[in-house]
This record gives structure tokens, C-alpha cells and sequence, in this order.
């Protein structure tokens, strides 16, 4: 035990001796007290400080009855009385797992409940205590228990949510507390008003219900206990037994009783309307994971700032984290959450207290700075980088490391404004500092030429994207010829086209887009899904296509039933469908590409690995790849004769190829000799404009 544990015990059991002794000491002598602070002030210190106190109460209650009844024997008889019924009441409250704020009405029922059975029992042990000790007298034992279990009934009801609820500041404003105090000012005034006219005033008592009422809205829990302690001392009065006799006192006692848990209802369902409007406002208003304000409230204050006149210049910074999707993929979804929690901390303290900052949505977040120049709107974006470049997230033995990239615009611009285009510029500052390396700003400048370009990009996908609605996207085939046989083949390779006013459109003219702005997976699907539909319509068996499929969807999980349900769908045969795959998606993701092209070769597909050669690792690897075809780069065969290392490289694969039951188509052939060579070194199929045209498919 801490040498500071007993004096804290004293100074408790003097200050409820104090407290307890002023409401007491005025009663008439021998009477039984309906003012007993002492049962609720012990209450709630055991409850809310720990049962560990009880010495406290058991010394201060033994004081005060000892003061009262000069009789040791009784002292300690009222003192065993009083610590069953806080036993009682804790038992209660401590079973059910009553909020000591009784925030819930739940709780305010189960507290409410406590103090009437710890009350009654507190009647009943009295009244039977008495009747062995002091008198027989019937009448005068059940008014003598009623009066001992109200008072303690009153004490809880009042004492307990006053000094619970007391530790926690109640207002919201200081506009609360003044209307709060005031209308307390004017309680007391009312009340003492009563008080002094009689007996003829009780039923002006109900006068300050409303103002019990007004105080629990505005102060709560703690403002209705407060109005009742109030209520309590001035109705009862200054000897209030002698003056108005025991049974009014009673009527008063239970008026104050009524009108405390009225308040108390009153400010719980006040309560819970308050946080269901805040919970309301910040699904709105606020980012769940973060707390940060959500785009919803930025592009409100973003309109409201653009629409703030030229006068004031602003500045918005878009951010983007670099390396996120690592931790998501490594650690799971849940380790990125805490990780987007963490930063938004680091984030926060970053930027100036008057700047708004949001999470956009999944990694991205934006920051307005008001009234900011040029060079505040870059410290603060350097600013930014510092925080996230100190930041490490540890997730079991691991760590990572998270750059971020910042676009930044200034608004408003001249000649007008909208928060939509605002929100654009700094976008597009933004992947101009990705593309730069990322973890570093970009200030967006409209005649700057990496601006121009992305501008020009975003109107591409946008056009991409009509295009794809619209039926602009159409299919083309070229025939991949077996050069070892007349007989004509019927293998053909898919390609595809986009359609403009004026002209078509290669592929290599805006895939490199659409694989950058994250569409090829849903072209993919659409050219594989007509692919098959031709398949399916044609009715010639004999007839295969080799469809192109980017390593973002090849990755997909569900890129192998969704194959498997296009076959079934038009009864097609596998071998009549060829996928062809990229060497360079092969290197970067070696792994999940053989899992995927294994399920697929086992039901029955036929696999090619395009463009082979461009890679620095191609012959290492060949022989990890459950592929059907490998078609040559067509760099290397446009060269072949002007360069012997192509010849070379040809050979060597044709062999290898050969070991591993594995076709070869070269690509780009241009001219006959070109297609004796390729006889020469072993190749079968070859495939470009001297063989065949692209024609509609």
C-alpha cells in the first residue's frame, strides 16, 4: 500500500463527514434525515474511483451517525445498514455493465432500478433494526423505514450522476454553460420563493419541472442531477422536517425524485438525437476510416472557394501515395487500412491548422490552402514528403517505406472557375510528378508540354471510353500462314481496330493508353467475348483465333471460369481458341502467369507467347511456360537478313522450341526470301503484310 493511499482515504471521509454533517445536524433530534448525501456520495466514489475506498464511506457514515445519534452501538449499526445498501445498488449496476455517463436508456433504467431495490432494502433492514433495538411502535417503524429508504433512494437517484457525471465537462459550448447557469441562478431564486410561502405553494412545485426539463437539454446527465440537488436542499429547506412536516417533506422529496428522472430521460434521448444527427453528418461529411473530411465536403469547400471571387488565390494539392497497393497485396487489406489510418495522422500534422485536407477515396488524398502563394502552397507539399518519407509501417517483421506524389493548381483562374476543374488540373499534376518518378511535386502550368500530353491522353481514354459504348471498336483478323504446307490454314489472329471520323485506328495507337488509365481488362474481355461469338457462329470446327490478353487480366482470378463460361456458352472447342500473352508480362509476374496458363492449357486452350526475344531472359525461363506457340519478335525476323545475330537467335529457339513440342510463328514477314529463310532455320507458321493484310473479321 503507497504511503498517499490512507491520507487519500481521510481526505474522502472528510469531505463526505462535512457534506453529510450540514444536511444532518438540522434535522430534529432522533428523526430520521430525508436529506443523506452521504449514500450516493459513497456510491458513486466506490463506483467511479474504485471499491478499493471503502474505508472511506465506512468512516465518514460512522462520524456522521455517531455526531447524530451519540450512541456507538447504533452509529455502527446505521453505518452496516448503509454499506449493504451501496453494496446492494454496486451489485446491480456492476452485474448489468451499467455506463457510469448513463448515456443509454438501457442504463438509466437498470440505475434506476438499482437505487429503488438498494432503497427498499434499505427501508426494510432499517425498520427491522429498529424495531428490535428502539421501539415497537408500528406507525412510527414504517414511517421511520419509508423515510430511511427514500432518503437513501433520493440520495442515489441525485448523488450519483452529479459526481459521476461532474468529471467530464457536459457543455458543448460556453454559450451552454452560460444559459445553463443562469437558469440554475433562476432555479434557486424559484425554489427558495417557494419554499418561504408554505404550505398553500406546494403545488407551485411543478412550476419548475420545466426548468429541470431545460437543464438536462442543455447540460445533460449531470445538469439534470445538478437542477435536483438544487431542487432537493431548497424545497426540503432548512429544517424542513420541523417546518412543513414529514409526510409534505415526503411529497417534496418525490417530486424532486420525478422530476430528476424526467430530466434524466430528457437528456439521454436528447443525447442519442445529438450523436444520431452527428453520425449522420459525418457519414456525409467525413471519411469513416480516417475521420478526415470525405470528397463530398472537399468538393463543397473547394465550389466554395472558387466561388470566393479573384480577389483571394488558393491552392489545391492532389496526393497520391506511391508503393500502397505493395502493403495491400503483401500484408492484406486490413494492414492497408491501419497503414492509410497511420499517415492520415502524420498527414494531418503536415499541413497548417486553416488548411482543409480529405481523403479522396482508396490512396488519394487532397489539401486546400487558402489565401496561399506559390512558394507556401511547394513548402507545404515538401512538407508532405518529409512526413511520409519518415513514416515506416511495421506489419509483423515487416517494413515499408511510402513516397507520395503531389499535383498542385491555383484557383481561381481567370476567366472563371469550377470545382470540377480544379479537382482536373491538380489530377493531372499529379501523374505528371508519377511519371517523373514519383515522390516529388508538380506545379501544373497550362503550356507545359508533360501537361499537354497527359491532356491529350485523358481526351483519348474519354474517346476510348464513347468508343467502346458507342460500337467503335471493331475486329480485324490476319492469317497466320503454315509455311511448310500449300494447303491453306485457317489461323488467324485477332486484331483490333478503333474507328474515327476520318480513318481506322491501329491498336498500337491508343492501347498504351488505355493500359495506362487501367481499361484494358474490360477490352480484353470484350474482344474475347466476340471472338468466341464468331467462333461459335461460324460453324466451320477447323477455324482457330488467337486473341491477345494484357497480364492484367491473364492475373485476374477470375479470368479462367470467365474463359471456361465463354466456351460453354457458344460450344465451342478449346483448341479453336489461342490466348497470346507478352514476353515482357511473363518477366514481371512469372509466377502467377504459369498458374493461370497451366489451368488454361489443362482444359484444353492453346497458349502463344508473343513478342519472344524482346526479353534479356528469354531462353532461361522458356521452358517454365506451358505455351502451345512462341511467336518471334518481329524485330528480330525483319532483320534477319541484314543481321547473322538474328539468324542465330532463330535457330537457337527453333531447337529449343522443338524440344519443348512447341511451334514457332515469326512475325512482320515483309517478302519472299524472308519466308525461305525462316524455312531454312526450322520455322513452321509466319505471319505479316506479304503473307496477308489485316482484313475485317
Amino acid at each position: 500500500m503507497s504511503s498517499r493511499y490512507p491520507l487519500t482515504i481521510l481526505a474522502l471521509a472528510a469531505a463526505l463527514t462535512l457534506f453529510s454533517l450540514g444536511t444532518v445536524m438540522l434535522q430534529p433530534r432522533g428523526d430520521v434525515s430525508l436529506i443523506y448525501p452521504a449514500t450516493g456520495l459513497g456510491a458513486a466514489i466506490l463506483w467511479g474511483f474504485g471499491r478499493r475506498l471503502w474505508p472511506a464511506f465506512v468512516i465518514a457514515q460512522f462520524l456522521i451517525s455517531l455526531r447524530v445519534t451519540h450512541s456507538p452501538w447504533v452509529a455502527l449499526l446505521v453505518t452496516a445498514i448503509e454499506l449493504i445498501v451501496i453494496a446492494i445498488f454496486l451489485a446491480i449496476v456492476m452485474r448489468f455493465r451499467v455506463s457510469r455517463d448513463l448515456a443509454r436508456l438501457r442504463d438509466l433504467a437498470v440505475f434506476v432500478g438499482a437505487a429503488l431495490l438498494a432503497a427498499i432494502g434499505a427501508g426494510i433492514i432499517s425498520g427491522v433494526a429498529e424495531f428490535f433495538v428502539e421501539t415497537q411502535n408500528i406507525p412510527k417503524l414504517i414511517s421511520d423505514a419509508i423515510s430511511f429508504g427514500l432518503s437513501d433512494f433520493a440520495s442515489l437517484l441525485i448523488f450519483v450522476p452529479l459526481v459521476l457525471g461532474w468529471r467530464r465537462w457536459p457543455f458543448a459550448t460556453r454559450r451552454a454553460f452560460r444559459q445553463w447557469l443562469a437558469l440554475t441562478l433562476f432555479l434557486i431564486a424559484s425554489g427558495a420563493g417557494i419554499a418561504t410561502i408554505g404550505e398553500p405553494a406546494s403545488a407551485t412545485l411543478f412550476l419548475l419541472l420545466p426548468i429541470v426539463v431545460f437543464t438536462a437539454i442543455v447540460a445533460g446527465v449531470a445538469g439534470a442531477a445538478a437542477s435536483g440537488t438544487i431542487l432537493l436542499f431548497i424545497l426540503l429547506g432548512i429544517g424542513g422536517l420541523q417546518h412543513h412536516g414529514r409526510i409534505n417533506a415526503m411529497i417534496r422529496v418525490v417530486f424532486v425524485g420525478t422530476a430528476t428522472v424526467t430530466g434524466y430521460i430528457l437528456a439521454v434521448v436528447w443525447g442519442e438525437r445529438e450523436k444520431s444527427a452527428k453520425r449522420l453528418y459525418d457519414l456525409a461529411h467525413r471519411d469513416p476510416l480516417t475521420g478526415m473530411d470525405n470528397r463530398h465536403e472537399l468538393e463543397v469547400r473547394l465550389q466554395r472557394a472558387v466561388t470566393s471571387g479573384p480577389s483571394s488565390a488558393h491552392a489545391l494539392l492532389y496526393l497520391d501515395l506511391d508503393q500502397f497497393k505493395l502493403v495491400n497485396d503483401t500484408c492484406g487489406h486490413m494492414a492497408g487500412d491501419r497503414m492509410l489510418q497511420e499517415l492520415a495522422s502524420q498527414l494531418r500534422h503536415a499541413v497548417p491548422p486553416n488548411a482543409s485536407l480529405a481523403r479522396l477515396g482508396g490512396d488519394e488524398f487532397a489539401c486546400i490552402l487558402f489565401d496561399a502563394t506559390n512558394d507556401e502552397a511547394l513548402a507545404v507539399a515538401n512538407a508532405l514528403h518529409d512526413a511520409t518519407a519518415r513514416y515506416r509501417f511495421r506489419f509483423a517483421s515487416m517494413s515499408f517505406t511510402v513516397g507520395v506524389s503531389i499535383g498542385i493548381t491555383f484557383f481561381p483562374a481567370e476567366g472563371g472557375d469550377t470545382a470540377d476543374a480544379v479537382l482536373g488540373r491538380a489530377d493531372v499534376a499529379c501523374y505528371v510528378a508519377k511519371e517523373n518518378g514519383r515522390h516529388r511535386s508538380h506545379v501544373y502550368l497550362p503550356r507545359d508540354e508533360a501537361m499537354l500530353r497527359w491532356h491529350t491522353a485523358i481526351q483519348e481514354v474519354s474517346q476510348l471510353e464513347q468508343s467502346m459504348q458507342n460500337g467503335a471498336l471493331l475486329l480485324y483478323r490476319q492469317s497466320i500462314a503454315d509455311i511448310t504446307s500449300s494447303t491453306p490454314t485457317n489461323f488467324h489472329e485477332v486484331l483490333l481496330r478503333l474507328a474515327t471520323n476520318d480513318s481506322v485506328r491501329t491498336s498500337a495507337e491508343f492501347l498504351p493508353v488505355a493500359q495506362r488509365f487501367g481499361l484494358m481488362d474490360r477490352i480484353d474481355r470484350w474482344v474475347l467475348e466476340q471472338a468466341c461469338r464468331h467462333l461459335g457462329s461460324n460453324g466451320n470446327k477447323e477455324l482457330k483465333l488467337s486473341v491477345n490478353v494484357s497480364g492484367s487480366t491473364l492475373n485476374d482470378p477470375s479470368f479462367y471460369g470467365d474463359v471456361v463460361a465463354l466456351q460453354e456458352r457458344y460450344g465451342i472447342d478449346p483448341r479453336q481458341l489461342c490466348l497470346e500473352v507478352t514476353e515482357t508480362v511473363m518477366i514481371h509476374r512469372l509466377r502467377q502467369a504459369v498458374d493461370a496458363m497451366t489451368a488454361l492449357r489443362a482444359r484444353g486452350f492453346d497458349l502463344a507467347l508473343d513478342d519472344f526475344g524482346a526479353g534479356v531472359a528469354s531462353f532461361a525461363y522458356l521452358q517454365e511456360l506451358p505455351v502451345t506457340y512462341v511467336k518471334i519478335d518481329g524485330r528480330i525476323v525483319r532483320d534477319l537478313q541484314s543481321d547473322p545475330a538474328s539468324e542465330v537467335i532463330i535457330g537457337s529457339l527453333v531447337k529449343l522450341a522443338r524440344l519443348r513440342n512447341i511451334e514457332c510463328i515469326a512475325e512482320w514477314v515483309e517478302n519472299a526470301d524472308v519466308i525461305e529463310r525462316l524455312r531454312g532455320l526450322g520455322v513452321r507458321y509466319a505471319q505479316g503484310f506479304f503473307l496477308e493484310s489485316p482484313v475485317p473479321l
